[in-house]
């Protein structure tokens, strides 16, 4: 069986040749040599034969040791990730090559210090393996800063050539310089992405320097997690369709104690805004949102470290969990929003404006389904007219129901974003960026239709997300019934319609996306149909939840 050990070798064996033609580049910058040339050449199919030979061996080892440990497999993978850039090196070692033919005068190149590119870009060559085999994240992340001081070193070099080529003649000579060195800073992406592979081997997650940089900051300021960010383990949970990385942050020397704290990673917008969320959610309701560790801000990073909330998804629980169990949380949940909603109401009309919403996006829904766009559909003899007419005839609607009062809503009210503890019978909201004042129908409407949109079709499992669906549906009716809330079910309609429309450009399967599609058609019919009416003797169909 192929062993990683073999694979180690052949590495070893590319880093000294990709190494030894960067060496040979810099001596033909100095003194140009068609021997030199023809050996450049000749190195990099090595290398290209190196990188095939490495590529497959990294394949087939993960094959073969499906059951390897989880550092092995990721040590392996950040080898096929540092190989495929060190031939981009090689590569662009050639091409730096090539340029002399165009060079008439060494002296114009000479005027730029480009053995300083060389220095630094041998240095991160010579922490490569080191860094990888040794598991050294402060050297990666040494590699890593190569390409930012190579970086600052071609503006400035850039910035010269610019203003020598106001009124000069040597434009082709200078032109050719910028190449030359635009090759070498491009070396220097290709060991950015090799001190990001080895980062990745070393923490177990895939995180860019700057990412790395705003967690190790965040790390750095809390006492929950003591020692420096690379002797922690790095374990992701779950990315959010926001494009925030979400996972936990655990002390490995001192995992017994069980210091573990939540991370969230990415845009600073969304994170800062969930950072005032869960301030006011400890005021709304202490305990029900994690609480802030500690939040750090860099640039376009932000990392922000949460309280560890022990438990599983609702979802997971609806999934896999045994009846009672579905059944507790639910009510939990139930008397939970209850509870919330009691006291954060606020008299007062609110529009949820959900089609406005769904227009929004529906640009992202006829990306990945566009035969949804402007058909018309026939149910038997029944015309059924085009979506995109419905919309506007229902427009109206939209803009005319309001909900009577606003209450504090989680905003993003999926069952995986529900966490429930059996032991304590404890419960959470989490990813709560997009809390608000706002029509509790908005919660309401993305519940129900996280239930459904699950492609789940095994008939016990989907029973019971029916059943959990059909029952919240029915305590949201009796709080509705309780605030006199007659537009309730209107407004649950075009709440329903936005879910279930933006729900189809996350699912690849077309009959369901259409299922999603055609239960948005209906409610849209129904309530185009019912305009003019009271719209407290409408009500939304219980079978649009059943599958």
């Amino acid at each position: 069986m192929l062993s990683f050990e073999g694979i180690a070798k052949n590495f070893r064996f590319m880093i000294v040749q990709v190494t030894g033609q960067l060496e040979s580049t810099l001596k033909l910058l100095d003194d140009p040599d068609p021997a030199l040339i023809k050996a450049i050449r000749s190195s990099d199919d090595y290398v290209d034969t190196q990188k095939s030979m490495i590529e497959n061996d990294c394949f087939t080892f993960l094959g073969r040791n499906r059951l390897a440990d989880d550092r092995l497999v990721d040590a392996v993978r950040a080898v096929n990730v540092v190989t495929n850039n060190l031939e981009r090196i090689a590569d662009l070692s050639v091409n730096t090559a090539r340029q002399l033919q165009y060079l008439g005068d060494l002296a114009v190149l000479r005027r730029f210090d480009y053995r300083a590119y060389f220095d630094l870009l041998l240095e991160g060559m010579g922490l490569i393996e080191h860094a990888l085999f040794d598991r050294d994240s402060s050297r990666a992340l040494r590699i890593c800063q190569v390409e930012d001081r190579l970086d600052r070193l071609y503006r400035a070099d850039l910035e010269r050539i610019i203003v020598a080529l106001r009124g000069s003649r040597e434009t082709d000579q200078l032109m050719t310089v910028v190449f030359i060195l635009h090759y070498l800073e491009r070396m220097g992406d290709a060991l950015l992405n090799i001190g990001e592979a080895i980062l990745f081997a070393v923490l177990g997650e895939r995180l860019k320097i700057r990412q790395y940089r705003v967690l190790e900051e965040a790390l750095a300021a809390t006492p929950a997690v003591e020692p420096p960010i690379g002797e922690v383990e790095l374990a992701s949970i779950w990315g959010t369709r926001s494009g925030v990385r979400v996972g936990t942050v655990e002390d490995q020397n001192n995992a017994e104690r069980g210091e573990k704290v939540l991370f969230k990673e990415g845009n600073p917008a969304k994170l800062q805004q969930e950072r005032e969320n869960l301030q006011r959610w400890s005021e709304v309701a202490p305990g029900l949102a994690p609480a802030v560790v500690e939040y750090e801000e860099k640039g376009r990073d932000a990392a922000l470290l949460l309280e560890y909330l022990n438990g599983v998804t609702f979802q997971e629980i609806v999934l896999n969990g045994e009846p009672p169990v579905v059944e507790t949380a639910r009510r939990e949940i139930e008397r939970t929003l209850r509870r919330v909603w009691s006291a954060t109401r606020k008299p007062g009309s609110i529009n949820g404006g959900y089609l406005r919403q769904l227009r929004k996006r529906i640009g992202e829904v006829y990306r990945l389904h566009p035969y949804l766009e402007g058909c018309d559909l026939r149910i038997g003899s029944l015309r059924v007219h085009p979506f995109a007419e419905l919309l506007e005839r229902a427009g109206p609607i939209d803009r005319a129901l309001s909900a009577p009062f606003s209450v504090f809503i989680h905003g993003d009210f999926n069952l995986d974003n529900i966490i429930y503890n059996p032991e304590g019978n404890a419960l959470h909201f989490v990813d709560v960026h997009r809390s608000c004042e706002m029509d509790y129908v908005q919660d309401v409407s993305v519940f129900l239709v996280s239930s459904f949109r699950l492609p789940v079709f095994v008939p016990r499992i989907r029973k019971s997300l029916e059943a959990v669906s059909l029952a919240f549906l029915g305590f949201v009716r009796d709080f509705a019934r309780e605030q006199d809330d007659g537009t309730f079910e209107a407004r649950l309609a075009l709440g329903l319609i936005r879910s279930f429309t933006t729900s189809t450009r996350f699912e690849l399967n077309r009959d369901f996306a259409q299922t999603m599609h055609q239960r948005a058609i209906l409610l849209l019919t129904k309530l185009v149909a019912h305009d003019g009416r009271p719209w407290d003797s409408f009500r939304v169909p219980d079978g649009v939840l059943v599958y």
